[in-house]
C-alpha cells in the first residue's frame, strides 16, 4: 500500500478505523479513519501524520504533541501543516513535563518527519508558554554534536529549536562556550 511514511494515521492506534491497533490490519476495513485523540476527521490517512504515532509515541500517548501534518505537493514527499495543535491547559502541562524530562544524548526515534523533542520545543514556542523558558534555555545551551542511536541523530535540530522558540519570547540564547572539562 503506498503512503508517505509508516508513521501515518493510517497505521496508527489512535485511528478509530484500526480498533486501537498500530499497523496496517485493518487499513482496508470500511469505516472513515478518525482520530480519536484530536476528535478529527482524517481523509487521507496513508498520507497526514503527528507526534503521538506508535513510532514516536511507543507509550500510547494520548495528549495531543503538536500539529497534524499532511504531505506536501510532489516528491520527494515533505510535510507541512494541516491542524495546529490544541492549545489546553492540559496539552501545556504535558509539554512541560515532556520538555523538562529531555535528555541531552538524544534517543533512538524513527527518523522521518520531525522528532518529538523537537516537537515539543517549537509547539512551546508557538504557544510562548513562558513556564517553558527555563527548559528551553537548558536546551538551548547543549552540545549540538551530542549524539546517539543507529541513525547517528545529532542534538543539533533540537538546539537549534530551542534557540528559535526563545527568540519568540524576545530572548536571545547564549552562544554554548567550550566544555569546561576540556571535551
Amino acid at each position: 500500500m503506498p503512503n508517505g511514511g509508516s508513521d501515518c494515521c493510517g497505521t496508527c492506534w489512535f485511528d478509530a478505523r484500526n480498533k486501537g491497533e498500530a499497523g496496517y490490519d485493518h487499513s482496508g476495513d470500511p469505516e472513515p479513519s478518525f482520530c480519536t485523540i484530536r476528535g478529527l476527521a482524517i481523509k487521507d490517512p496513508f498520507w497526514t501524520y503527528c507526534g503521538n504515532h506508535p513510532h514516536r509515541r511507543p507509550d500510547r500517548d494520548p495528549i495531543p504533541i503538536g500539529p497534524v501534518f499532511v504531505a506536501a505537493d510532489g516528491y520527494p514527499y515533505g510535510r507541512r501543516q494541516w491542524q495546529p495543535s490544541p492549545d489546553t491547559e492540559e496539552v501545556r502541562q504535558h509539554l512541560l513535563e515532556l520538555v523538562r524530562s529531555v535528555p541531552e544524548e538524544p534517543a533512538e526515534e524513527y527518523p522521518a518527519g520531525v522528532y518529538t523533542d523537537e516537537m515539543v520545543v517549537w509547539q512551546l514556542g508557538e504557544f510562548r508558554e513562558p513556564r517553558a523558558a527555563a527548559d528551553l534555555r537548558r536546551i538551548a545551551g547543549l552540545s549540538p554534536e551530542a549524539s546517539g542511536g543507529r541513525f547517528g541523530r545529532t542534538r543539533e535540530g533540537l538546539v537549534a529549536a530551542a534557540r528559535a522558540a526563545l527568540a519568540k519570547f524576545g530572548e536571545r540564547a547564549a552562544e554554548p562556550g567550550p566544555d569546561p572539562a576540556g571535551r
